[in-house]
């Protein structure tokens, strides 16, 4: 879907009437109708009901039209902002994150980026678990450090760097005083995982699916920011996988952190929005770039270039590294 076939749909939407939508949009009513029946091929069903006489909202034409004002709205004020920050104003770059940035990264990118636009607020903010994509189609950040897999038609992804995992398990757990686990070790375990609304694909990689071959157990209780996360595994609801900056980080005496072997690595990754995209973006971007290639060539740092499972000789190494 895109914002402008989301843009006519909401016209449409509000005029219940394509001619006055199409001369409000200044397009042909044909072009319009076209736009919309590709719109509704794309969502699986029809958002509106059409006769000679008027045009109404199917139920889904309705959730759409609620969700796409707040859409349209978000886009529109991001763009907005960047559009300040190109021109020189006094503007705020939002940066939203997951969790803690690697300091080899964050701090020189910052600190590069504000000498560059000392006109600019940097506003750095904790997104949760639930808001981690959302936040970015809704605008309220206008860059978000996540980590990967992420495959969003709507969000472009940037691979940084990338880092060990670490099992996450209560103190008191079988397996909390090991020197290292493995996925097979994990097997049977129930898995505190994140909110439904995040990617399906996503929470998979976390409760290691690809490496045991089958979803787990899944706790009840559901931790919608780490910390949340974290308090539920320490009072025995269940275990997990993070990146291992999560135990630097957030270290906690009901709580253990194990290295994990025989499992992918996890990629940091900076995603924006396809479509709300300026070259004070782009600039950021790249930016970033550069800083998490100068970090993973620093063996001081402990991070190591984005990790990719296409690479057959990258997984062969990786495989008889962690032996």
């Amino acid at each position: 879907m895109e914002l402008r076939q989301l843009r006519y749909f909401v016209t449409v939407a509000e005029e219940l009437h394509f001619s006055r939508a199409a001369a409000r949009l200044h397009l042909a009513q044909s072009a319009l109708s076209a736009q919309i029946r590709r719109l509704e091929a794309d969502v699986g069903g029809p958002l509106l009901l059409r006769s000679t006489r008027q045009v109404e909202l199917t139920p889904a034409g309705e959730a759409l039209l609620n969700e796409g004002r707040a859409i349209l709205a978000a886009a529109d004020g991001a763009l907005g902002r960047v559009r300040a920050l190109a021109r020189g104003e006094s503007a705020s770059f939002s940066i939203g994150s997951l969790g803690p940035v690697p300091g080899a990264l964050f701090s020189p990118l910052l600190a590069t980026f504000s000498g560059r636009h000392p006109q600019v607020r940097i506003d750095v903010r904790a997104v949760e678990f639930s808001e981690m994509i959302s936040a970015l189609r809704k605008g309220r950040v206008d860059v978000a450090f996540l980590y990967a897999p992420l495959d969003e038609d709507d969000l472009e992804v940037i691979p940084l760097i990338s880092e060990p995992r670490v099992a996450v398990l209560p103190s008191g757990h079988r397996l909390a005083g090991h020197e290292f686990v493995t996925p097979a070790d994990l097997a049977g375990e129930t898995f505190v995982a994140q909110p439904d609304v995040t990617p399906q694909a996503w929470r998979d990689y976390w409760m290691l699916v690809d490496e045991v071959g089958k979803r787990p157990k899944i706790s009840a209780y559901v931790g919608d920011n780490l910390e949340e996360w974290l308090y539920l595994i320490g009072r025995g609801e269940g275990v997990d996988t993070c990146p291992a900056i999560i135990a630097r980080y957030f270290a906690r005496p009901d709580v253990s952190f194990v290295p994990l072997r025989d499992a992918a690595p996890t990629t940091l990754v900076l995603a924006v929005h396809r479509e709300v995209r300026h070259p004070i973006i782009d600039e950021f971007v790249e930016l970033a770039g550069e800083i998490a290639a100068n970090a993973t060539r620093n063996p001081g740092t402990g991070y190591a270039a984005p990790y990719s499972p296409a690479d057959p000789k990258e997984e062969h190494e990786r495989a008889a590294a962690s032996t």
